[in-house]
């Protein structure tokens, strides 16, 4: 049986291995997109992003509400030895299988509706049609990944990350250096998939816990929850696509393709907040909901309080140094046609963190088994970004996409850390906004003393603007480091697992 100190250090090596395999996927997803506009024109890319966004709706609502789904009911197990261990992973399967065939269903047989009437382009109907297969494949993925994350099983879980992001970038990049065309390069997506797939069912039989039982009692209700939660997880997917949706539907000039081509990178960078603080959400969700089925109130207010210190520094640290050098980004990872894109990182950066620390206060929400005000947080950006996109895009295209996207981002990070504070009596001082502002600001008065020319000079000043950061959050004392060494801690009063079990 694992000692208080053996599991303390597995949840935070599983934050780190986790966070690891978030960056790998960045890192991946960044592989595929240099090579991509390398290899095929502005205007194919931007139709490659456009898809992979569209496909990641269904695909995430699916994986994401079927995961939390298994996982919050396991977790709340754990300490006594998960019993209800198969008769939840059958359930969750029969979920995934009818919602994820439905979904599937609809796509493939839907595909010429889709591309022609929503997307106003008749050529994507096959590239579509390849990727219809995945949300079934995802749905049935999502029960595997579920209950390794349950079961604290975190590194098994990265390595899942770490395969999908790997093969899906080596068999994406082969098609498009092939010259294979739009169809085949999505086709690597879903070919991944199935080998991910493949390898979650060796994975979920090595976390299964010595104590699990088959069913020991009645199940505690998922219908209602999983509803909901895919609610949640669709708005949060359109979110964060809303804007590639709305380009491409006023998109009618073959520069505006490729306005949407040079966009859509940008877009990516600015996304790299959210991929990595998505690490923090999966490993609080199961921690949190420990403590929720516990009843431990005044621990769930430090945790929620020290993860919004630590998610609002990390994401501001991002955020000010992408933006100040968002030309030497754009310059350093893309063809230089893509530079044209630099104003709109300097706005999509910020705006996406905004969104990025509201799902992070959402999933504590949803871990405490409030998804309604989950819902509620996103609809705040969703609402925000649609009504000023639908005016601002039509008249300034890129940069009115941008402007959307950076406001409904500042509005969603206010009302998310209001929520914070509110609900959950979590503290976050005013003082440490102000010191990691003037750290976001010195930043960017360095940013402006230098422009570097060649890509080695480009991360220089990138790794120095970092270190400029960090000297300010430092000297100004920002963040107290016994706080971030106890979100490493087991929660007080967790059970071992076993430990109760008959």
């Amino acid at each position: 049986m694992a000692t208080p100190s053996t599991q303390a250090r597995g949840l935070g090596t599983g934050g780190i291995s986790i966070g690891f395999a978030k960056l790998f996927f960045l890192f991946a997803g960044y592989a595929v997109s240099i090579y991509l506009t390398q290899l095929v024109s502005p205007a194919t890319y931007g139709d490659y992003n456009v898809l992979s966004q569209f496909i990641t709706v269904p695909n995430m609502v699916l994986i994401q509400t079927l995961l939390f789904a298994v996982s919050r009911p396991m977790s709340a197990e754990y300490g006594v030895g998960c019993p209800n261990y198969d008769a939840l992973r059958r359930r969750g399967f029969r979920v995934a299988a009818g919602f994820g065939g439905l979904v599937a269903a609809v796509l493939f047989l839907g595909a010429d509706l889709i591309a022609g009437r929503f997307m106003q382009d008749p050529a994507l109907a096959d590239p579509l049609r390849i990727v219809a297969p995945i949300p079934l494949i995802y749905a049935v993925y999502a029960v595997n990944v579920g209950t390794v994350n349950a079961t604290r099983r975190f590194q098994l879980q990265a390595s899942l990350d770490i395969f999908m992001a790997a093969t899906k970038a080596g068999l994406i990049i082969a098609a498009a250096a092939l010259g294979l065309g739009l169809t085949f390069i999505l086709g690597g997506f879903t070919l991944a998939s199935l080998l991910a797939f493949g390898l979650s069912i060796v994975f979920v039989t090595l976390a299964r816990p010595a104590g699990a039982g088959a069913g020991a009692g009645p199940l505690p209700p998922m219908a209602s929850f999983a509803i909901v939660l895919a609610l949640f997880t669709a708005g949060v997917n359109v979110l964060q696509g809303f804007d590639l949706f709305l380009l491409k539907r006023h998109a009618i000039t073959a520069a505006q393709d490729d306005a949407l081509g040079f966009y859509s990178s940008a877009q990516l960078i600015a996304r790299v907040p959210y991929s990595l603080m998505n690490a923090v959400s999966l490993v609080m969700f199961p921690l949190i909901a420990t403590l929720h089925a516990g009843r431990d109130h005044a621990e769930i207010s430090r945790y929620v309080g020290a993860t919004a210190r630590v998610c609002v520094l990390l994401l501001a640290f991002m955020s000010s140094v992408g933006a100040s050098a968002a030309p030497e980004v754009q310059r350093l990872l893309f063809p230089a046609a893509y530079a044209s894109a630099a104003d709109e990182l300097r706005l999509l950066v910020w705006g996406m963190s905004g969104y990025s620390l509201t799902i992070t206060a959402a999933w504590i929400f949803n871990s405490v088994q409030r998804t309604r005000v989950a819902v509620a947080l996103i609809a705040v950006p969703l609402i925000t970004v649609a009504g000023l996109g639908l005016a601002l895009v039509p008249g300034r295209f890129t940069a009115g996409a941008a402007i959307a996207v950076a406001s409904a981002g500042a509005l969603a990070g206010l009302v998310s850390l209001l929520a914070l504070t509110r609900s959950f009596a979590a503290r976050v001082p005013l003082l440490f906004f102000l010191k990691v502002a003037a750290a976001a600001v010195c930043v960017e008065l360095a940013a402006r003393a230098w422009m570097p020319a060649g890509k080695l000079m480009i991360l220089v000043k990138l790794a120095a603007l970092a270190l400029v950061f960090i000297a300010v959050v430092v000297a100004t004392k920002a963040l107290n480091l016994v706080e971030v060494r106890a979100l490493r801690k087991r929660p007080a009063g967790e059970a071992q697992p076993g430990a109760n079990a008959p």
